[in-house]
């Protein structure tokens, strides 16, 4: 048994290391290169409009939930009027960031996962370099350039869907004051929530970039292959959203 937990020790560390020189490639072909702006727009196009539906219903309810809670909670007290403030702090600081990287990670990573994966099967990824295309700059740095540009506006877009529907419910089947709500959470919320809220976010979604195109690009073998990439890939980027997250609230909130 102690064998076996030094062996997966050892693994563990081997595909740590393989994954930072993976990201220091990633990196050096980022600020070394000029990378054709069709495919960024491309991509940009793929991870951000075509991720926006899900999110916005996503963030709706989500809302939606958060007011129905909240107010349950605050009645107890008399505090209905502190709704707003909750909903602000509570969608601004924490619940849009984690969305965001959330969504991020089950749909554009596990396509950039599936895709990838599929071309190294298919010695697609052997043939570019045959014709000495590096796969860093045609296949995986337009995808991280796509997720730097767009994440950040994914972050505001879910800011405003849970805000909006969490508005809405309060108001209309809650029957809260419309202007208490929101004279509240201004007072409360701070400009530099949206930019911690914001940072949160985009360091979720570069885990999620980075994390899918290295289990892509090291696909092993056959279907099988395939689908583990994608499996193990999922899996590490909702753990490690979860984490960085607290680690970035203890670094941001923490107590002075």
């Amino acid at each position: 048994m102690v064998s076996s937990i030094k062996l997966s020790f050892i693994n563990f560390l081997t595909g740590l290391g393989r994954m930072n020189l993976f990201t220091q490639k990633m990196l050096i072909t980022l600020f070394t290169t000029r990378v054709p702006l069709n495919i960024v727009l491309q991509n940009m196009y793929d991870i951000g409009i075509k991720t926006l539906p899900v999110l916005a219903a996503v963030c709706l309810f989500v809302g939606t939930n958060m007011a129905f809670v909240g107010y349950q909670i605050f009645k107890q007290f008399g505090g209905q009027d502190l709704l707003g403030v909750y909903v602000g702090l509570s969608c601004i600081r924490e619940m849009a960031p984690i969305l965001v990287g959330s969504i991020m990670a089950a749909k554009p990573g596990t396509d950039i996962s599936a895709t990838i994966a599929t071309m190294r099967v298919k010695e697609q990824i052997d043939a570019l370099e045959v014709m000495a295309v590096d796969p860093f700059w045609f296949l995986l740095v337009p995808r991280l350039i796509a997720f730097i540009l767009v994440a950040p506006l994914l972050v505001i877009f879910a800011d405003f869907f849970c805000i909006f529907a969490a508005y809405m419910t309060a108001v209309f089947q809650l029957h809260l004051n419309s202007g208490k709500f929101f004279e509240d959470m201004v007072t409360y919320l701070q400009v530099i929530d949206f930019f911690k809220g914001i940072t949160k976010g985009f360091v979720s979604s570069l885990l999620v970039c980075i994390i899918s195109c290295y289990f892509g690009y090291n696909s092993a073998p056959g279907p099988k292959g395939v689908s583990k990439a994608i499996n193990t890939a999922v899996v590490l980027e909702a753990s490690l959203i979860v984490v960085v997250n607290y680690f970035m609230t203890e670094v941001m909130y923490g107590v002075q």
